[in-house]
């Protein structure tokens, strides 16, 4: 006699829904709930990975919730978290609003207990254009939720959209990673729950590909495609639509990859995590894909003479960043575009840590903010006041 598992789920990712029924994203959704609702009818439960929309419009979220709505019988209930897509540029609390209003998940992070598993969602509390920023609060919680009931043979599931850097498929640093701003600090909670298994999208990295499954440190760790379109090893876009169905048993996780597409099963992307799972202990404090800290940056002194050099140091840069001089008060942003005096990238002077020096400056006395401008020219941005005071 097979024995049957004792919890199966669903994890989809990437949705990306457009604000109309017709079209790609809106298809390939409505195809991969209904596939769900006809290949494991037993299901416990669909867990989103975020990017639920392609752009954060609420007609787009009305979209996605008829979709949903339309293939409700049969469904198993839906865990969402929101992806950068999903808020990037945008008032979070508003987000949130709209995200609390068509999912029905009123929180960024949160956990639930299916059939006496661990379910963990994460989720960034800040609005950044393609990054994460998980607050110390949040990533406390997240290790003291790992360490609640903790058994060694049964894993605990985490949900985030962005994924680790130098881990799952299209992870890497020479694809020009986005990802989890305090990516170091991540790392080492769950260095001390090894038992973890992980979930991410945000790389589109079709199943199959080298790095699907991760778990040479850290933790297990899974990229989950995307149900709307997908990305190749060769950094190429595809056509496409995948997810994974998840059996769980007392001594293993099996994980399978789908093809939403053709409804079929994906032949090189079937994963057996055995348990309790064994994942190699490393030193976080040399690990060379430990850099990437919760970024910080200061300045050497707040108050310089007209034509002084102005120093800033930083650590926990992407290739993104940037510094910029402006007006005291000014209010940069993606949509209005306020142009700095004087600004510079950190990718010229070093990754993940460095010091910019501005030179050459010819600022009027008054009163200045050097603004860390962050992978994206909008919200919580780092504001550092400092004067331009007289020479005499």
């Amino acid at each position: 006699m097979v024995k049957k598992p004792s919890l199966t789920f669903v994890v989809l990712t990437d949705t990306h829904i457009k604000d109309t029924l017709e079209g790609t994203a809106a298809q390939n959704w409505d195809r991969a709930l209904k596939d769900i609702v006809a290949t494991s009818p037993d299901c416990h439960g669909i867990m989103h990975v975020g990017d639920i929309t392609d752009n954060g419009e609420r007609a787009e979220f009305e979209i996605m919730e008829q979709i949903w709505k339309a293939n409700l019988e049969g469904l198993p209930p839906i865990y969402f978290t929101f992806g950068n897509h999903d808020v990037r540029w945008k008032d979070l609390d508003e987000q949130m609003l709209l995200f609390a209003e068509h999912t029905g998940i009123h929180k960024a992070y949160y956990d639930v207990w299916l059939e006496g598993y661990h379910f963990i969602f994460l989720g960034t509390e800040i609005g950044l254009k393609d990054c994460a920023y998980l607050s110390e609060t949040q990533l406390n919680w997240l290790d003291h939720k790992l360490s609640e009931d903790e058994v060694t043979e049964k894993p605990a599931f985490i949900f985030v959209h962005e994924p680790l850097l130098n881990t799952v498929a299209g992870s890497q640093s020479e694809f020009g990673w986005n990802g989890i701003r305090q990516d170091a600090e991540l790392k080492m909670i769950l260095a001390k729950h090894p038992n973890s298994i992980v979930f991410t999208g945000h790389t589109h990295w079709e199943l199959g590909a080298k790095e699907t499954m991760y778990n040479r440190k850290y933790a297990t760790l899974f990229n989950a495609a995307s149900v709307a379109y997908l990305w190749t090893d060769d950094d190429v876009l595809k056509e496409g639509s995948q997810g994974f169905f998840v059996e769980v048993y007392e001594d293993r996780v099996l994980v399978k990859g789908r093809d939403f597409a053709s409804r079929s099963w994906v032949a090189d992307a079937e994963y057996t995590v055995n348990l309790p799972t064994i994942i190699p202990v490393v030193d976080l404090t040399v690990d060379p894909d430990g850099a990437l800290r919760n970024p910080s940056v200061s300045m050497n002194k707040s108050v310089f003479q007209p034509h002084e050099d102005i120093e800033v140091m930083y650590i926990g840069s992407l290739r993104e960043d940037a510094f910029g001089i402006y007006l005291r008060g000014a209010q940069p942003s993606e949509t209005e575009r306020i142009s700095p005096i004087v600004s510079m990238q950190t990718k010229t002077f070093g990754q993940p840590d460095g010091r910019l020096v501005f030179k050459d400056l010819d600022l009027p006395v008054g009163s200045y903010d050097m603004i860390y401008l962050g992978e994206t020219l909008h919200t919580e941005l780092t504001r550092m006041p400092f004067d331009i005071g007289s020479s005499s």
